[in-house]
């Protein structure tokens, strides 16, 4: 199953070329000679660490949604798509290969965890610093600003600019607002994009991801819903032939207080599945087969190999989630 994963992710990947990549034949990206005369535009490139072969008219392009202002400027549509493929590959075996066995509803949230525009808000905004232009034409044009410094900006029409109290809007360019949150996330998915399109190297855009998205921390063990916890241990102990889960007192602090503590442990024979506490005998037994599922569904392999490194050896195949 792990070499069908990789063979059909990787395929999808080679498909999505750069030729299916069309942009409106009126645009253009921006020229180096003004790009770098965006202060915010260079800087950008410095923080993210980005390879020379990455243009900065590439990068302004990653910043400009379709629905800026900037309309004779070539967007980000085709870079988003580009780049969404390859953080949705890359996380998506990340996780796969740290965690096999994970049930698909716990992996479809670490994913979006990583990946979820709410994220990527947070990472472009904060992690790389990367600023919206919230100013308006008028004040630019008062300003006397130079239009090259917004390149270095992500531009796009906010939805808190579209409702007017008794204001008709009259245009003939049909350009649709987004949210921040939105904007921000087409901002970096198309930078990667635009890092896979300068460096056509797919090693190059995979350590990116890893460095920049990756390495964020997240708790995958708060991700976990369980409704009949005891029964599905016990589901889990029969399909792998282990001895009925048995639940044992551990120890016990001031059990005719108003406060007790009760600790239980979960064993499947000799073996100590899970153990926790509560203030009464049941709650605890209810924590500890949580902590029993979760110490089984958060398996980590002493050695995590992805489909996408060259010496890949499958690791552990499970057999999925247990049905109750």
């Amino acid at each position: 199953m792990n070499s069908l994963i990789r063979t059909s992710a990787r395929k999808s990947l080679r498909q999505f070329s750069t030729s299916s990549i069309k942009f409106n034949s009126q645009q253009i990206i921006a020229s180096e000679e003004q790009a770098l005369k965006s202060a915010p535009l260079v800087a950008l490139h410095e923080r993210l660490n980005l390879p020379s072969s990455y243009k900065l008219g590439t990068l302004a392009q990653a910043l400009t949604c379709r629905s800026s202002y900037k309309q004779e400027l070539a967007h980000n549509y085709g870079l988003n798509i580009l780049g969404k493929n390859f953080l949705t590959y890359y996380v998506s075996e990340h996780i796969l290969a740290t965690y096999p066995r994970l049930p698909l509803p716990v992996l479809n949230a670490a994913v979006a965890s990583y990946i979820s525009s709410d994220s990527l808000y947070a990472v472009g905004k904060y992690a790389w610093g990367i600023e919206s232009d919230d100013t308006t034409a008028l004040s630019k044009y008062l300003n006397e600003e130079a239009k090259e410094h917004s390149l270095g900006k992500l531009r796009f029409l906010p939805i808190s600019q579209t409702d007017e109290a008794g204001v008709t809007k009259l245009s003939s360019r049909d350009r649709k607002s987004i949210h921040p949150a939105a904007a921000y996330a087409l901002g970096v998915r198309s930078i990667i994009g635009g890092l896979y399109l300068s460096t056509k190297s797919e090693e190059v855009t995979k350590k990116f991801i890893q460095d920049h998205i990756l390495s964020r921390k997240l708790d995958i063990s708060k991700m976990f819903e369980f409704e009949q916890p005891t029964r599905e241990l016990s589901r889990l102990c029969e399909r792998q032939n282990l001895e009925k889960p048995v639940a044992r007192l551990i120890s016990e602090t001031g059990r005719k207080s108003d406060k007790p503590i009760f600790v239980m442990g979960i064993f499947s024979g000799e073996n100590k599945l899970g153990e926790s506490y509560g203030s009464s005998i049941r709650e605890a037994k209810i924590r500890a087969s949580v902590n029993a599922l979760k110490n089984w569904y958060l398996y980590k392999p002493t050695t995590v190999s992805v489909p996408s490194d060259k010496d890949y050896k499958p690791s552990v195949v499970d057999h999925g989630i247990v049905i109750v």
